[in-house]
């Protein structure tokens, strides 16, 4: 009798180690599945898209910087998402402009520098313009309306006809983070 005891015993141990060993497997497979879906949250929390949902629909996402650039007065009052690389930028007392190389933009809004050039533009804005993201060679992302066109200067001689585009939300590159100081070499 003691023997069906301890057999008994036996069984209901083993069958009790089965039933926690499949609980700890899916609670180890939630952990892991949880983890992943905070890494990739993470991601997009360090890199964010550059503007919000309604200031993507505010724009109208049909108009190409190509039909911009060749139909700049009947483009006047239109909206639009530019981007590009920075070339220089002007500050006055409330106004800024930055005149901007075009790139394409990429599904998440950011300029591809690795497409061609389909040329430059102006933006204006009153916004203040960190100087730390908004320099030379950073890139840039723009919402905003088409205005008139404007007159640059290139050269001593030269004279070219640049789209204008009036920022509602304009948005510069980041400057990289500073080095860790414990990786940087001592000496």
């Amino acid at each position: 009798m003691e023997d069906w005891i301890l057999e008994r015993d036996f069984y209901l141990k083993g069958q009790m180690m089965r039933r926690t060993g499949k609980v700890r497997s899916r609670v180890v497979s939630g952990i892991c599945g949880l983890s992943g879906v905070m890494m990739i949250g993470a991601c997009s929390y360090f890199n964010p898209p550059p503007f919000s949902k309604n200031e993507i629909q505010w724009a109208d996402r049909a108009i190409l910087f190509r039909d911009v650039s060749h139909h700049m007065r009947s483009m006047e009052g239109q909206r639009v998402i530019l981007g590009g690389k920075i070339l220089s930028v002007k500050t006055a007392d409330v106004r800024s402009l930055v005149f901007v190389r075009e790139y394409p933009l990429n599904q998440d809004f950011r300029p591809d520098t690795d497409k061609p050039s389909m040329g430059d533009f102006a933006i204006s804005t009153d916004q203040p313009l960190p100087p730390d993201r908004f320099r030379p060679g950073h890139t840039v992302e723009v919402i905003g309306e088409i205005r008139a066109p404007i007159r640059v200067e290139i050269g001593r001689n030269s004279v070219r006809t640049i789209p204008l585009v009036s920022a509602r939300h304009i948005h510069g590159e980041a400057p990289p983070p500073p080095p860790d100081p414990m990786m940087m070499d001592p000496g």
